[in-house]
């Protein structure tokens, strides 16, 4: 399936956020210490946790499932990939703990006023970009302001009426109502911070310019990112490695034996075949996704642009989802660990409820299907596409037979991944995509995406383009509330729309992990500037400073 980076909401601008168990916002942004890392390799109790003393030096090369389209926050189209390279080179300004929780990072605080209206942040001293120029509040306020100003992530900071810079290192977010999680989107795409001459630099987006714990040596696009270590880091002792390769390779099945071989040392992947293989094999480490408890879970869906016909018709959807036979899908495709769900939430959320969401019938789906043929001219076509690679085809595939079954006329194909998000951005030949999207560790980072007024103009976010005033109004109340009852509510009836609704037909929980040869230690222990453990692996994307290679 297709990601478009969730840090927004992992994210991607888009984040992948994760709705909290925990939901204490306080004056400042806190949080409890974790250690848990899941997974399903058999390498060592703690796989991706360095076992010993670590060892400086030396460099791996990560083989990822996409290339991106730049290093622009304000501009460029963030997946998975994108947000592990802005990790890489660039740091946020808050960043996500394995408790789930929001806390400083290139802040030093993130404090909000009685009402939420207007947040503080004093970022930390002595911070230096790549280039040697100071990271202060003048330049904060000077990205924050183009990506205000940006079509593509506007829409994420629509809350902020003002930012300014009183002092050298404090910022100050004034916005139009209470806006409650706001650290957790300063830890998706927009909280990511880049140098002035970055900003200044036309080619700004292939030069990137942080504070990050690597810097840029090369980046091919469609071949290789390289990166060397940051001897300047404002963190001290870190990062371990001298550099590190990226080699985007699409087809699961490749990355996976180019692993093997030894072309790559570690790789990303939601190929539940990989998962498996690798997960049982001792020459090899894994950490996984699967079991994640905290926040809303990556999922994997079609969605169907609300605005075209025939699948503005929800009649069609409603046909299209019962005929939709997802147990069948994942013994296909799954390799006995797919998880099929049909809501945001899994059980054991404090956000889960019962929402509606029709199960598979055939028969219900073709009476809804005939229907609807005799308001369409008596015929319901559409097309059916998804990136290249022969998994995901041979699952579309399936799906096809399934509705052509119930009665549509389906056509499948193939596009690739920066074209499908730009197709889903502008509405143009769009009609109904393999997607990935929505992992969140707070509910609030899904805002663009399912807001009404995010489904207008020449740049949508809300990609469905499904506009529900019920919708509209949980979401404010979840974004303005600081009580965790109300929200849990208010989320809840958007998940309950949403299976009314139908823009997005669900398919599974997405099936990350990451797999490593032993000798990559560390690679799930990222820790944050307070002591705590970062968020170790999140719907594909990791931060890999802390890494470092066994002698």
């Amino acid at each position: 399936m297709t990601r478009f980076g969730d840090r927004y909401g992992r994210r991607e601008f888009l984040s992948r956020g994760a709705s909290l168990t925990a939901l204490g916002i306080g004056g400042t942004v806190l949080g409890a210490c974790g250690t848990s890392s899941s997974s399903s390799g058999k390498v060592s109790a703690h796989p991706g946790i360095g076992s010993g003393t670590p060892r400086r030096g030396g460099t791996i090369t990560v083989g990822v499932a996409s290339d991106i389209d730049g290093f622009s926050p304000a501009s460029s189209h963030w997946d998975a990939t994108g947000l592990t390279y802005a990790n890489v080179v660039f740091d946020s300004l808050t960043a996500i703990a394995n408790d789930g929780t929001a806390r400083p990072f290139l802040a030093q605080s993130v404090t909000p006023n009685s009402d939420y209206t207007v947040w503080t942040l004093t970022l930390r001293p002595n911070v230096v970009f790549h280039d040697g120029s100071p990271l202060n509040g003048a330049v904060v306020v000077a990205n924050i302001n183009a990506l205000r100003a940006s079509p593509l992530t506007g829409q994420a900071l629509s809350p902020v009426t003002s930012v300014t810079s009183p002092s050298t290192l404090t910022v100050v977010f004034t916005m139009s109502a209470p806006f409650v999680p706001f650290p957790y989107a300063l830890s998706t795409q927009v909280g990511y911070i880049v140098g002035l001459s970055q900003l200044a630099d036309k080619n700004g987006s292939q030069n990137p310019v942080g504070t990050g714990p690597f810097s840029i040596v090369n980046w091919t696009q469609n071949n290789e990112f390289v990166v060397k270590a940051n001897p300047h880091y404002w963190q001290p002792g870190i990062p371990y490695l001298d550099g590190i390769t990226f080699k985007p390779i699409v087809a699961d099945a490749t990355r996976e034996n180019t692993l093997r071989s030894g072309g790559v040392d570690l790789m990303v992947t939601r190929d539940p075949t990989a998962i498996v293989d690798l997960g049982s094999d001792s020459q090899y480490q894994q950490v996984s996704a699967l079991d994640q408890k905290i926040g809303e879970p990556d999922m994997d869906f079609i969605v169907l642009n609300t605005t075209v016909a025939p699948l503005s018709d929800l009649t069609v959807r409603q046909g299209l989802a019962y005929s939709l036979d997802v147990v069948t899908l994942g013994k296909l495709f799954g390799g006995g660990i797919s998880k099929p769900s049909t809501s945001l939430f899994q059980e054991g959320s404090p956000y889960y409820a019962p929402n509606g969401y029709p199960e598979f019938d055939l028969t219900k789906g073709k009476a809804l299907i005939s229907q609807a043929k005799a308001n369409h001219g008596g015929s319901i076509s559409f097309s059916l596409e998804t990136i290249p690679d022969p998994k995901l085809e041979a699952a579309v595939q399936a799906i096809q037979q399934m509705w052509n079954q119930a009665g549509c006329d389906v056509t499948i194909g193939t596009i690739q991944q920066v074209d499908l998000i730009q197709n889903m951005a502008t509405g143009i030949n769009f009609q109904a995509y393999t997607s990935e999207q929505f992992g969140a560790f707070d509910p609030d980072l899904n805002y663009v995406w399912w807001d009404s007024s995010s489904a207008k103009g020449p740049i949508a976010l809300n990609f469905a383009r499904n506009q529900d005033p019920q919708i509209d109004a949980a979401l404010t109340l979840g974004r303005t509330s600081a009580d965790p009852a109300t929200r849990i509510k208010a989320y809840q009836t958007v998940d309950q729309r949403l299976a009314a609704d139908l823009p997005y037909l669900w398919l599974r929980i997405a099936p990350w992990s990451m797999t490593a040869s032993t000798k990559v230690q560390n690679f799930a222990n990222a820790g944050l500037p307070d002591g705590s453990h970062g968020f170790p692996f999140n719907g594909g994307v990791f931060n890999p400073t802390a890494i470092w290679l066994q002698g």
